[in-house]
């Protein structure tokens, strides 16, 4: 009986080999498209920096874009703010990015589509003006410009 199963088995595992070789392939071409495309998305940015700008600003970008992000994220209050409001909210403020150059600061944030969200968000307008303003006091801030659905704050460095 056991001489019967030897087949069975070592057509099993043969099977199982050939399912395994084929994952382990499917996993090397997905890890080499994810590379590719990092690479494509993130060299040009990193060339633009080392050629006009300096790679710590673009560092320093992506370390107060999450600062800034941690600043606005808001929590449910006694007041009663609807939670749909502020996950709507903090929807947005996830997707707010800085973009620090030698001479130029500009900050975006995207609006919520929701009106009582929004409303938040405008709100704050001010508070994040002075946060910026108080993160790079070597900058002059303009007020807030909205274009569609996003907000934009520029600055410009004080010669």
């Amino acid at each position: 009986m056991q001489k019967e199963t030897i087949p069975f088995l070592t057509e099993y595992t043969g099977i199982m080999t050939k399912v395994l070789g084929l994952i382990s392939n499917t996993l090397d071409g997905m890890i080499l498209i994810s590379v590719a495309t990092l690479l494509i998305l993130v060299v040009p940015e990193l060339v633009l920096r080392i050629v006009h700008d300096s790679l710590a600003n673009w560092i320093y970008s992506i370390w107060v874009s999450f600062r800034l992000r941690k600043f606005l994220m808001r929590q449910a209050d006694h007041e009663g703010e609807g939670i749909f409001k502020l996950q709507q909210h903090n929807k947005a403020i996830r997707k707010s990015i800085i973009d620090i150059k030698e001479k130029k600061i500009t900050y975006f944030v995207k609006l919520p589509n929701d009106v009582q969200a929004q409303k938040l968000l405008l709100e704050s307008k001010e508070i994040l003006r002075e946060e910026i303003s108080s993160l790079f006091p070597k900058f002059t801030f303009s007020n807030f410009d909205r274009y569609k659905h996003w907000l934009r704050i520029e600055g410009t460095k004080i010669r």
